[in-house]
């Protein structure tokens, strides 16, 4: 939970300091079940109020390149 706070909070570096102490097995399982969770809330959401899948992932995708690229302007 604490990672996420973080990562919601726009800290990633502090994300990231989280995941340090773990092995590069368990780092991973974390992100893979973080991103599923991600995508399925956002799916969820996008279908509930009529919108599908794809839409959303696009959308998803479209905001993340969004978020990076403000942080290599910063």
């Amino acid at each position: 939970m604490a990672i996420v706070a973080a990562a919601l909070a726009d800290d990633g570096e502090g994300a990231a300091a989280l995941l340090e102490p773990l092995e590069m097995r368990d780092a991973c399982r974390v992100a893979v079940r973080l991103a599923a969770m991600a995508a399925h809330a956002l799916v969820t959401v996008a279908e509930e109020s009529g919108g599908g899948r794809e839409e959303a992932l696009a959308h998803w995708q479209e905001c993340i390149i969004a978020h990076e690229s403000r942080r290599i302007e910063e």
